[in-house]
């Protein structure tokens, strides 16, 4: 698509909120798979490389846009060879489920273990699996763009630069604490977070890949299809997200209904040692008459109690 074409394009965008952001996960896939151009810049400004190196990118795990997916199975992630050597995955993730460390592991894992029996481990690509966040991850300090790599954890060697995490964490873009950095991909994190497409006309300036980016989305948001699967996704996630909180609740109610009973039973173990106790110092003062008005007047007993120290 000509520049030409793009800024015709971009004079006729609406107006008001965007029903279908670049953080739906679908509308996310749909974008970057359809225009290979933008798909080339957002790269760049993940990997931190010119644009110019990119020379080929392949979709390894095409979708037909669209098309019904299977929403317990499908992944949307980008899963992606870059210039014929390495691999990358790109996932943008909203609802925090409570196991995306996990999970980006277990996908990094399996994407990396390209070796097929009988090959030669030291041809394994690089690997590169980068997650675009909407959550906190509570375990981890504030910042914009992390990178992790295997290493040693007292004198920081890498161990290996084939094996690599990437978060662009969106919530930072918040806290004017945090450095954003670097500029090109702060801004791709404001054109993924925008929620009109007033915003989107102000950032098309920015970025010639965002005109691509953008005008793309309108393309794809007329379409019934398109929305169709935005929409279902959207079900999904809420659907995922509502499970997780009504099971969180559900298990803290149990929690406290499992704390009180065993509180309770604490409660009772104690007093009845406390009252054996006061028991045997009355016996050993020969006051074994006291015995039993200790066990129907409380206020007397507590007396006691303070009188023997228990």
């Amino acid at each position: 698509m000509t520049n030409e074409t793009n800024k015709s394009n971009l004079l006729t965008l609406p107006s008001g909120k965007l029903r279908y952001k670049l953080t739906n996960d679908y509308m996310f896939r749909a974008v970057f798979q359809k225009n290979e151009n933008a798909l080339k810049g957002l790269l760049s400004a993940l990997l931190n490389i010119p644009k110019t190196e990119i020379k080929e990118v392949t979709i390894l795990n095409p979708i037909i846009l669209g098309e019904t997916i299977d929403d317990k199975t499908c992944i949307l992630d980008l899963h992606l060879r870059l210039n014929n050597n390495e691999l990358i995955n790109i996932e943008m993730q909203v609802e925090d489920l409570g196991n995306w460390p996990e999970r980006s592991i277990s996908y990094l894992g399996r994407t990396f273990d390209q070796t097929k029996s009988g090959g030669d481990y030291s041809d394994i690509r690089t690997t590169i699996h980068i997650g675009i966040l909407d959550f906190n991850l509570p375990h981890l300090t504030p910042e914009f763009y992390s990178e992790f790599k295997l290493m040693n954890v007292k004198n920081h060697e890498i161990y290996s630069d084939k094996f690599v995490l990437r978060v662009l964490h969106l919530t930072s873009l918040e806290n004017d604490s945090i450095e954003k950095k670097p500029a090109d991909l702060y801004y791709w994190a404001k054109l993924f977070k925008a929620t009109t497409w007033e915003e989107l006309k102000m950032l098309a300036s920015k970025n010639p890949d965002f005109e691509d980016t953008i005008v793309t989305l309108k393309e794809l948001s007329a379409d019934e299809k398109i929305k169709l699967q935005c929409e279902a996704r959207e079900r999904y996630e809420w659907d995922m997200a509502s499970a997780i909180a009504k099971g969180k609740r559900e298990g803290k109610e149990e929690g406290l209904r499992e704390g009180e009973e065993l509180g309770l039973q604490k409660g009772l173990q104690k007093g009845e040692d406390r009252l054996l106790k006061l028991i045997q110092c009355l016996t050993d003062d020969n006051q074994t008459e006291l015995i039993s008005k200790i066990t129907t007047d409380s206020a007397y007993r507590e007396e006691l109690y303070k009188k023997y120290g228990l």
